[in-house]
C-alpha cells in the first residue's frame, strides 16, 4: 500500500497533470480578472499557489526519501538479524559438539580410572598371593632345615652310642635273638594317638575358674589368657572378655548392695548362694537377682518425668541388662537376645549392647540383622573408648565381606581386629609353669569354693569392677 502511494506521487504523469491544471486555472483567472485593478491581486494569488505547490513538492520528495531510507535500513536490519541468527546457530552447534567431546573425554577418564583400579587390585592380590607363597616356601624350607638338623643330630647320637658300645665291648641290645618273636607279637599303634591333645572346656564349665582367679586377685587379662587356653577356641575373644566382665560386674553389684531391699513377688536367693551356683556353671540364681534389680529400676523410672535423672536410671538399667544377657547367653541365646534388645531400647547409644546383640544374631544365623548391628557398633563407637567392641565388629564383619567376595575389605578389617587382640596379648600361649599352676588351682577349686565365695564378697576392692 505504502509503495503504491509513493509510486503514484512520484510519477511524471501526476506532475504534468498538476501543471496543466494550473495553466487552465491561470487562463481562467486571466479571462475573468483581466482588469487592471485586479492584476496585482491575481499575481499575488498565483505566487502563493506556486509557493504552496513548491512546498508540496518538497514535502513529497522528503517523504519519498524517508521511506526509501527506512526500506533500505529495514533490509539491512533484517540481513543483520539473519546473520546473527546464523551465527547463534553456529555457536550452539559448536557448544553441543564441545559438550559431546567433554562427555567422551570424561567417559574415557572414568574407564581409565576403573581399569587402573582393577589393575591395582589385581596387583595387590597377586602381591599378597606371592607373599603368602613366599612365606609358605620359607616355612617349608625352615621345616626341611629343622628336620635335617634333627636327622644329623640323631645320626651323631647314634654314632656316639655305637662308639661307646665299641669301647665298652658289651652288647646292650636285649632284643637280640628275639626280634622275629617281637615283630610277630607287636601291637600296631596309631601315631596320632600318641600326640598330646589339650583337653578343652566349655565356657560355662570355666565360670568356677574365673571366680577362683578373681578371688585370688588375678588381673582380667591373665584370667582371659587362662580361659582362652582352657577353652581352646570354642568361644571368641570377645565372648570370653564379656563373660569375665559380667562375672566381675555381678560380684560388684553384690558388694555394692544393689540387691538389698528389692521388692519381688517370689523370694530372692542369697547373694553368696547365687555366686556359688554361678561358679558351678548355673547362672539361674544370679539372673533372678539381676532381673529383680532391673524390674525395680524400671518401676522407679516409670513414676518420673522426662529428665536427666530418668535417663541416668535408664542407662544403669541398660548396663544391668547387658550383664543379664551375657550370663544368660551361657545357656539360652534367645533369652540373652531379648535382654540385649531391652538394653538398646533403654539406651540406644549403648555400644556394648549393640555389640552383644550382634553376637547373638550371629549365633542364631540371622546374618542380615547381625551385619546391621555390627555396623551400628562401628557407627556409634569411639575406637579409643570402645576398642574391644570395634575389634569384635571388625572381626565378624570381615567374615561377611569375605563371603561376599570383597576379600580386600575383609582382610583390612580382620587385620585391624587381629592387631587389637595381639596388642592386649589375649592369645598368648601359656608357659609350662603357668599351666601347672592352673592345673593346681583347678584340682582344688571345688574344695575351696565356699571359702572363695565368702572371701570375694568380703573384699571391698572388688566393687571397682562395677559400672554401678
Amino acid at each position: 500500500m505504502l509503495d503504491q502511494i509513493i509510486t503514484i506521487f512520484s510519477s511524471g504523469d501526476f506532475l504534468s497533470s498538476v501543471s496543466n491544471n494550473l495553466d487552465i486555472m491561470a487562463s481562467t483567472f486571466n479571462r475573468y480578472l483581466s482588469g487592471a485593478n485586479n492584476l496585482r491581486m491575481v499575481s499575488i494569488i498565483l505566487m502563493l499557489l506556486a509557493f504552496i505547490l513548491f512546498l508540496f513538492l518538497i514535502i513529497i520528495l522528503y517523504v519519498k526519501s524517508i521511506i526509501s531510507f527506512l526500506k533500505s535500513d529495514g533490509g539491512a536490519a533484517a540481513k543483520n538479524v539473519a546473520q546473527k541468527d546464523d551465527h547463534h546457530d553456529e555457536e550452539l552447534v559448536n557448544e553441543l559438539e564441545q559438550e559431546k567431546e567433554l562427555e567422551k573425554e570424561l567417559q574415557r577418564e572414568l574407564e581409565q580410572a576403573h581399569n587402573e583400579k582393577l589393575t591395582n587390585e589385581r596387583q595387590e592380590t597377586q602381591k599378597k598371593i606371592a607373599e603368602e607363597e613366599q612365606q609358605k616356601k620359607e616355612k617349608e624350607e625352615e621345616t626341611i632345615i629343622r628336620n635335617r638338623e634333627k636327622a644329623e643330630k640323631k645320626a651323631k647320637e647314634k654314632a656316639v652310642l655305637e662308639e661307646n658300645r665299641a669301647k665298652i665291648g658289651v652288647d646292650l641290645d636285649w632284643k637280640k635273638g628275639k626280634l622275629n618273636e617281637l615283630e610277630a607279637t607287636a601291637v600296631k599303634i596309631d601315631a596320632n594317638s600318641l600326640q598330646y591333645q589339650q583337653s578343652f572346656k566349655q565356657l560355662p564349665e570355666l565360670l568356677g575358674l574365673i571366680i577362683d582367679m578373681v578371688g585370688r586377685g588375678v588381673d582380667e587379662l591373665k584370667i582371659a589368657q587362662t580361659i582362652m587356653f582352657r577353652n581352646q577356641g570354642q568361644n571368641s575373644e570377645d565372648d570370653i572378655l564379656q563373660t569375665i566382665e559380667a562375672v566381675q560386674d555381678f560380684i560388684a553389684l553384690c558388694i555394692n548392695g544393689k540387691f538389698d531391699n528389692l521388692q519381688s513377688a517370689s523370694p530372692l536367693p542369697r547373694e553368696d548362694a547365687a555366686l556359688f551356683h554361678l561358679a558351678k556353671g548355673d547362672p539361674s540364681l544370679a539372673l533372678a537377682l539381676i532381673e529383680a534389680l532391673m524390674d525395680n529400676e524400671i518401676d522407679k523410672s516409670s513414676a518420673m518425668q522426662l529428665g536427666a535423672k530418668r535417663d541416668m536410671i535408664f542407662n544403669e538399667t541398660s548396663n544391668y541388662a547387658c550383664t543379664f544377657g551375657t550370663l544368660a547367653a551361657l545357656s539360652d541365646v534367645h533369652l540373652a537376645t531379648g535382654s540385649f534388645e531391652l538394653a538398646i531400647e533403654l539406651a540406644p547409644q549403648n555400644v556394648n549392647a549393640w555389640s552383644r546383640v550382634a553376637d547373638m544374631y550371629a549365633q542364631a544365623e540371622s546374618n542380615n540383622k547381625a551385619v546391621w548391628a555390627y555396623q551400628n557398633v562401628l557407627d556409634l563407637a569411639d575406637e579409643e573408648i570402645y576398642p574391644r567392641q570395634v575389634a569384635n565388629a571388625n572381626r565378624m564383619l570381615s567374615q561377611y565381606y569375605y563371603a561376599q567376595g570383597n576379600s580386600l575389605q575383609a582382610a583390612k578389617m580382620y587385620n585391624s581386629s587381629k592387631q587389637y587382640y595381639d596388642s592386649i596379648g589375649i592369645n598368648r600361649r601359656l608357659d609350662k609353669k603357668e599351666i601347672e599352676i592352673i592345673e593346681i588351682i583347678e584340682s582344688r577349686q571345688n574344695e575351696d569354693l565356699e571359702a572363695t565365695v565368702i572371701k570375694i564378697l568380703q573384699n571391698r576392692e572388688n566393687r571397682q569392677y562395677s559400672y554401678a
